[in-house]
């Protein structure tokens, strides 16, 4: 028989927690996570600055979903069937998600009323009255345990490896399901940025983006606020206190930027010398590059070919009508040193290759060294002082390059607190730098940019062999296609040279 006199005690207890530590039915959003629980796209990203309310936001999604019920939208029918994957166990799950389910979640959805009957710590699953469950991993778990049955859901908080995110939304294709994602993006600018947070941004059907700062979040105290970030460094500042998508601290260019380092105005004259770069490839692209260099030393790369699983023969056939639409003669191709290697199947170098097919290319002046021509590069990124421009400029027919060159980045070490206590890796991180490549092998060749130069003091002019016909025909890039016309009335001098 019940004692109406525990039963009471037991109400009001619940009254008193829940006015003191507010579970589901007595949570009150700020305006961004409204704002981030109300959007209707498919997948969400909710990005935004420490303490700002992420996790918070992503939880109450997460409890929505597995209760059936959501104030802005359709939910699927239960019993559902979510996953919460976090950075690690001991901190992402135990110390921050573990505890907000239990502040958030009512007891009248917990079997018996109960978390320690609703959660089963060796599973790391908790399954409520109704039938859902949610199951909680983390990022340091191997990939496998990823694979499985399908899901409903998937909330990540904080940004995962790229291969985890792939399985994790693997998950969802039987139940056409969702996920949404809660972050501060201390990583920078990672697949997240290029796949989700761009697109969504730029009105994406199927990606919805939140950003949120801390000063949103009304419940934090401003003096506290400031008291933290004024000991971050700028870089730390933007990503913490804004959520900020940015190059953490391993930027290649960071004095290269897509607004004033590409143009659409470029004239090719006979005035200029022309030098083509290879970087060969088979499963990653081949990159092929067109540059440009006036009589005054400035350089513009104004054409490219770029694609995988190509023979070279189909390579070389590209290379031949290219030069044939722009009315070019190349005065020297450069690759990769690496081109001196011996194929397997034919028995002949990769240079050889592409020598049977007309394109002789020189390997043998190209340095190894990385840092030779990253260093010839980095001075062409400076504005010319007599021009107001960059010394090396970048046509929109190049988008693979002006891309590679945007995101490029130094490797780091394995983890946070290695990347803070020890020397920053010089090595480029290996992958989509294949333009890059390109280009730096046609780098090595350039004079090196003095500081007279640099600072304004001296020009710097090259002299060009009288006998040596560099090209066939003017050519200027109609405005309304993406290649390059022929225009034979073009004077030779309207680039305008003081």
């Amino acid at each position: 028989m019940v004692n109406p006199t525990e039963l009471l005690y037991k109400v009001s207890e619940q009254i008193r927690t829940t006015a003191l530590v507010p579970n589901l039915n007595r949570y009150k959003p700020h305006a961004k996570q409204i704002e981030f629980a109300a959007d209707q796209h498919k997948h969400r990203l909710y990005v935004g600055g420490n303490r700002s309310g992420k996790t918070v936001a992503g939880v109450i999604e997460d409890i929505r979903y597995l209760k059936g019920e959501h104030p802005y939208r359709k939910v699927p029918e239960g019993p559902v069937r979510g996953r919460v994957v976090g950075v690690d166990f001991a901190s992402g799950i135990d110390k921050i998600l573990l505890p907000q389910f239990q502040q958030w979640v009512p007891k009248s959805l917990l079997i018996n009323g109960s978390w320690d009957d609703s959660y089963s710590k060796e599973r790391r699953v908790l399954t409520l009255a109704n039938g859902s469950f949610v199951e909680f991993m983390s990022y340091d778990q191997d990939l496998q345990k990823f694979a499985g049955t399908s899901r409903h859901f998937v909330h990540f908080d904080e940004e995962p490896p790229e291969l985890i995110y792939d399985e994790c939304r693997a998950r969802l294709v039987d139940t056409n399901g969702e996920w949404w994602m809660t972050l501060t993006p201390v990583e920078g600018m990672e697949y997240i940025y290029e796949q989700v947070y761009i697109p969504g941004k730029e009105g994406h059907e199927l990606f919805g983006v939140t950003e949120v700062e801390m000063s949103d979040n009304p419940y934090l105290d401003k003096k506290a606020i400031e008291e933290y970030l004024g000991s971050l460094t700028d870089e730390q500042r933007q990503i913490r206190e804004k959520g900020q998508f940015i190059q953490v601290g391993g930027a290649v260019f960071k004095n290269f930027h897509a607004s004033t380092h590409t143009t659409d105005q470029f004239r090719l004259t006979r005035q200029h010398r022309i030098y083509v770069s290879i970087d060969y490839g088979w499963r990653d692209p081949t990159a092929i590059l067109w540059h440009a260099v006036a009589p005054d030393g400035t350089i513009t790369t104004f054409a490219e070919h770029y694609q995988p699983q190509m023979t070279i023969a189909e390579h070389c056939q590209v290379f031949h009508k290219k030069n044939a639409e722009l009315g070019v003669q190349p005065y020297l191709v450069v690759g990769d040193p690496a081109l001196a290697q011996t194929s397997g199947v034919k028995g002949t170098s990769y240079q050889q290759e592409f020598n049977l097919h007309n394109v002789n290319v020189v390997i043998d002046i190209i340095p190894r060294q990385i840092g030779v021509g990253l260093n010839k590069m980095q001075q062409y990124v400076k504005t010319n002082p007599k021009t107001g421009k960059p010394f090396w400029q970048i046509t929109y027919d190049c988008p693979n390059l002006i891309s590679e060159l945007s995101k490029l980045k130094y490797k780091r070490r394995a983890n946070r607190q290695l990347e803070m206590s020890l020397n920053k890796l010089e090595d480029i991180q290996d992958r989509d730098n294949h333009a890059f490549d390109s280009a730096r092998y046609f780098f090595t060749l350039m004079d090196d940019l003095t500081p007279d130069i640099l600072s304004g003091y001296k020009e710097m002019v090259r002299e060009f062999s009288d006998t040596l016909e560099v090209v066939s025909f003017d050519t200027q890039r109609d405005p309304g296609v993406s290649s390059w016309s022929i225009n034979k009335n073009v004077s030779e001098d309207a680039i305008g040279w003081e």
